[in-house]
């Protein structure tokens, strides 16, 4: 017996999903840390694809006009969502909530699709409803607004689907759509997907086919070449200018707040009693607790249930693959882990430990689907005996999460938000995203040119390219109200001059006594417009080959 039916699976996933993402249409948009950061880069994107940029590179808004260069590093897809929504809609408030209510449906369908996959309608229905009302993912938006993070959550589950399917059938139809996903991860979450990789070696090692591991391996490794090819464009320009950016500085991952030390699980013991009520580090504990718990049905169902219980030999291997993977990302932000952490860089950049749920709360929910599918319909009947307990856990995972995660959200309705929201531009941004040189003395000046007593006309301003003149005087230094980055560059007078960062990090460049003309541009190097070609390049070919392999005609051999 299969269970659910289709329709049935898919309304009471969209019925899970609203319940908890809808409170964020009706209640208002939670004022997290981190909401207005987005918001700031969505309006980058909005504006670039308003006046036909594809690629902006520089957020000339920000800080009263010094400018930004966090779409620099951080990934576009969710922004570019965002931004699309909002002028679909013409409403910020709208699009924000629409996009995380079409993430979160994303993600649980894709749970669905991957557990469906090996099993049963019916455990992939509960797999998926679990990822929806699992605590971290409404701690994500409700509490930190971890926006790029929960939209990798919802891309996540369709990396694991499509690696489960090559690995299982070897098609090229599957590493096409494996890369895809993956590409579409990268540019979506940095952290998240340096946490997905590792985690899907961990799986795929576990689930491939030993004796057709050499075509599955030539496949897989095609896939991940194609998908590094697809998100070049923006991994090339991130990796290559990231010892210009404040965030990449020990201050945003190994000190005070950010120290990854501080919160390795349980975060209990690291910390002291009134940080740990203070910050509401019991937060993450309790979180991770309630994660643990979704696992354990897992394991009662397999070693303790005396009554045998039947599972087919791919189930059995599905089982396992999610156990060690849920085991490995658990040990990422365990106290075991800290060794690893003190020693690879990288990993210490992801700033924190719990980001590791993205992958446990995944595995868990699969891991729950699969268990209460077993416990509950153990013939064709419905066993009470585990129908409680199992109903209790989700009572309480769904308790946990309107009373500490929704509840407390402090939302912001329509009106408030839109007012925050177009307000943003008169307060500083993170510092976090500003240009190493870049210092907080330099807002005391925010005229857009100073040349000390000569006069100065401005002929145009926008984010990648002004023109001022200078008029005549004695020889002087002028300053540009903007953040110095190396890829600013001036012509006085047609002539290239070099640029200098001032002691506040603004823009300097001497001038001559006679009158000046001055152009200051932002010009990318020619490496961004090769990777530009590259990812183009890789995008048409993965399309092109998804279109060859789903209607070409196969014989049955091949298939």
């Amino acid at each position: 017996m299969r269970g659910f039916s289709g329709r049935g699976s898919i309304l009471i996933i969209v019925i899970a999903v609203s319940a908890i993402m809808l409170p964020l249409a009706l209640l208002g948009i939670p004022d997290g840390y981190d909401l207005m950061q987005h918001m700031r880069f969505a309006a980058a994107y909005e504006h670039a694809i308003l006046v036909g940029e594809i690629f902006p590179n520089w957020s000339a808004l920000d800080n009263y006009g010094f400018g930004g260069i966090g779409i620099r590093y951080y990934p576009p897809l969710a922004y570019y969502v965002l931004a699309l929504s909002k002028i679909v809609t013409g409403s910020w408030y709208h699009s924000f909530w629409i996009n995380t209510y079409f993430w979160a449906l994303l993600g649980s369908f894709g749970v669905y699709l991957w557990i469906r996959e090996w099993t049963s309608d019916r455990a992939a229905t509960l797999a998926a409803v679990a990822y929806a009302i699992i605590p971290y993912h409404t701690f994500q938006i409700y509490q930190a607004v971890l926006y790029a993070e929960f939209a990798a959550s919802g891309i996540l589950p369709f990396c694991f689907l499509f690696l489960t399917r090559l690995c299982r059938r070897r098609r090229w139809v599957d590493a096409v759509l494996f890369s895809i996903s993956y590409s579409l991860l990268i540019l979506t979450h940095i952290p998240t997907a340096i946490i997905a990789t590792l985690c899907i070696g961990v799986y795929g090692l576990a689930i491939v086919d030993w004796k057709e591991v050499k075509d599955t391996a030539i496949k897989v490794t095609v896939a991940v070449v194609m998908s590094g090819l697809a998100a070049s464009f923006h991994l090339v320009r991130a990796i290559t200018e990231v010892d210009w950016v404040k965030h990449n500085s020990p201050e945003y991952f190994a000190k005070g707040y950010y120290d990854y030390k501080s919160y390795f699980f349980p975060i209990y013991f690291s910390a002291s009693a009134e940080r740990y009520v203070q910050k509401m580090l019991w937060h993450f504990d309790s979180i991770i607790l309630l994660t643990l718990l979704f696992f354990t049905l897992a394991f009662f169902a397999r070693f303790v249930l005396k009554d045998p219980v039947t599972l087919d030999s791919q189930t059995i291997k599905l089982k396992r693959a999610i156990t060690l993977t849920g085991i490995f990302s658990v040990f990422m932000f365990s106290f075991a882990s800290s060794f690893l952490w003190n020693n690879v860089s990288l990993l210490a950049k992801i700033q924190f430990p719990w980001r590791w749920l993205s992958v446990a709360s995944l595995m868990a929910a699969a891991s729950f689907g699969i268990a209460a599918s077993v416990l509950l319909f153990r013939g064709t009947k419905l066993d009470r005996r585990f129908a409680y307990p199992i109903l209790l856990l989700v009572v309480t995972a769904a308790i946990y999460d309107i009373s500490q995660n929704i509840v407390t959200s402090v939302p912001l309705g329509k009106d408030v938000f839109d007012e925050k929201v177009a307000g943003m531009y008169d307060e500083e941004a993170c510092e976090c995203w500003w240009p190493i040189w870049g210092k907080q003395t330099a807002f005391e000046n925010r005229e857009r040119v100073s040349a000390g007593l000569r006069t100065v006309e401005i002929a145009k301003w926008d984010g990648n390219d002004r023109r001022f003149s200078v008029g005549g005087g004695s020889e002087t230094s002028v300053r540009v109200g903007t953040f110095y980055h190396p890829y600013w560059k001036v012509r006085v007078n047609g002539q290239p001059i070099e640029l200098i960062a001032g002691d506040d990090g603004s823009i300097n460049f001497p001038v001559l006594s006679e009158n000046a003309d001055v152009s200051l541009s932002f010009v990318e190097p020619s490496i961004s417009y090769i990777t530009r070609a590259v990812s183009l390049v890789a995008w048409i070919s993965l399309i092109v080959g998804l279109g060859i392999s789903f209607f070409r005609r196969r014989n049955p051999e091949s298939t």
